[in-house]
């Protein structure tokens, strides 16, 4: 099977408002088909970046829910978060 393609058709993006590693939460839909919610916009010490949702066990760790499969995938997915977080929130002092 060739590599499909996953097009971001929806993209919320919701800023918190207190002060925390978190900057934003997001809600991306996938090919008008697959929406995946809470996914992070965090502030690391490199700069900006997206977390993709976790759920943490009764044992206490933390385990992926919905995650990108290949390098490429996580890159492109994060970058359209990121870019549109940026221009839309008025964001001009981060690093991408």
């Amino acid at each position: 099977m060739e590599n499909a393609v996953l097009d971001i058709t929806e993209l919320r993006i919701y800023p918190t408002k207190k002060e925390s590693a978190v900057r934003a939460f997001c809600t991306a839909t996938f090919n008008h088909a697959l929406c995946v919610s809470g996914i992070r916009i965090k502030e690391g010490k490199k700069g900006v970046y997206v977390a993709f949702p976790l759920s943490t066990g009764a044992n206490g760790k933390r385990h992926p829910i919905v995650f990108p499969v290949t390098g490429e995938a996580r890159r492109e997915i994060s970058n359209r978060i990121l870019a549109t977080y940026v221009i839309n929130h008025c964001v001009d002092d981060y690093t991408l």
